[in-house]
C-alpha cells in the first residue's frame, strides 16, 4: 500500500511539489552497503544491502533532480551563512563496508558525485570482522581518499556512546579521529554517531575535539538553523523502489512521520518505524536499523 501511494504521488508530480517546498533544506542520504547483485539479498534483516542496479537508478534520479554536494561544502556554507543551490543533497555511507570500494565508489567517482564514508577505525586495522563481514582496510581507505571520497569517523569500535563513562567516550572519539588524520591527507573529520545516538555531553565533546560535525539518527532535512553537531539524515532501505526513494529525498517521509507523531499514533520516543505500517525511518535517537547502524 505504501509503495502504491508513493508511486502515485511520484508519477502525478506531487513529490516534485513537496521537493520544491523543501528545496532550500539539505537532505543527508545515508547508505550502508551496495551489493554487486541485481537481486535483493536473501538475508538482510535491516534492509541495508542495496542491489547495484537500484543504487544506479537512485543516483540517476539525484543527477536529474537534485544537486549533490559534499558534506564539507554544506558545512562551509553554513559557517559562512552562504546560501547553497536549491535541491542540495549530501551522500554518506555508514560503517565502512568494503563493498563501498568495490561497488559504490566506482559509480560515485565516475559521475563526479561527492560522498563521505564513515569508518569504524578498529575494523580498518583488521578488515575481517567476526561473522565474515568485510570492512575497508587502511590501504583501501587511502585509495578512496585519493579519489576524492571524504573519510569520516564512526568511532573506534562502534559502541553505544550513551553507555560509556566519560574517559572511554573521549578515547573512542579522539583515537578514531587521530587514526583517520594519520592515514589520510584531510583537513577535518566529520562524525557519525553509532546507532545515531548522542547527547549534549557527547556532541560538545566532539566539537571540543575538533570534529567538523556530528550526524544523528533523527529523520529529516537540515535547514539554516540546524546545529552541525545534531544533523539529521534519511536512511535508504534496500527495498526502496524509485518512487519510495523519491519520496524520501523529497521530504515526504519526514512530513509523514511528523503527522504520525502529532496525532499520537505512537509515542514519539518509543515509535519503532521498523514495524510501522508505513515503515518511515527515523526517531529521536536512532534510525530503523538500531542493531546494524
Amino acid at each position: 500500500m505504501k509503495k502504491f501511494l508513493f508511486s502515485l504521488l511520484h508519477w502525478t508530480g506531487v513529490l516534485k511539489c513537496i521537493s520544491w517546498l523543501n528545496r532550500r533544506k539539505v537532505t543527508i542520504l545515508c547508505y550502508h552497503s551496495v551489493t554487486a547483485s541485481e537481486e535483493l539479498a536473501r538475508y538482510d534483516p535491516h534492509k541495508l544491502r542495496i542491489p547495484v542496479q537500484r543504487f544506479q537508478e537512485q543516483l540517476n534520479h539525484l543527477r536529474n533532480n537534485y544537486r549533490v554536494i559534499s558534506l564539507t561544502d554544506f558545512l562551509v556554507a553554513k559557517r559562512d551563512n552562504r546560501r547553497l543551490p536549491d535541491y542540495s543533497v549530501v551522500i554518506m555511507f555508514d560503517d565502512g563496508f568494503r563493498d563501498f570500494l568495490t561497488v559504490a565508489a566506482d559509480h560515485l567517482v565516475r559521475w563526479r558525485l561527492p560522498a563521505t564514508v564513515f569508518i569504524i577505525t578498529d575494523r580498518a586495522n583488521n578488515s575481517l570482522h567476526p561473522g565474515d563481514e568485510t570492512y575497508l582496510s587502511w590501504r583501501e581507505v587511502q585509495e578512496l581518499a585519493a579519489s576524492g571520497i571524504q573519510i569520516g569517523s564512526h568511532t573506534c569500535s562502534h559502541p553505544r556512546l550513551l553507555d560509556l563513562p566519560f574517559d572511554e567516550l573521549r578515547r573512542e572519539l579522539a583515537e578514531a579521529q587521530r587514526a583517520i588524520l594519520n592515514h589520510v591527507n584531510q583537513g577535518d573529520v566529520p562524525l557519525s554517531y553509532p546507532y545515531g545516538q548522542t547527547s549534549e555531553v557527547i556532541s560538545e565533546l566532539a566539537q571540543s575535539l575538533g570534529y567538523s560535525s556530528g550526524i544523528t539518527g533523527s529523520l529529516g532535512p537540515n535547514g539554516t538553523e540546524s546545529n552541525v553537531f545534531l544533523l539529521n539524515r534519511t536512511v535508504i532501505a534496500s527495498d526502496d523502489d524509485l518512487a519510495t526513494f523519491a519520496a524520501r529525498v523529497s521530504g515526504l517521509t519526514w512530513w509523514a512521520s511528523k503527522v504520525i507523531q502529532l496525532f499520537g499514533f505512537r509515542n514519539s520516543q518509543d515509535w519503532d518505524p521498523a514495524v510501522s505500517a508505513l515503515r518511515i525511518d527515523g526517531s529521536r535517537t536512532y534510525d530503523y536499523s538500531e542493531s546494524a547502524n
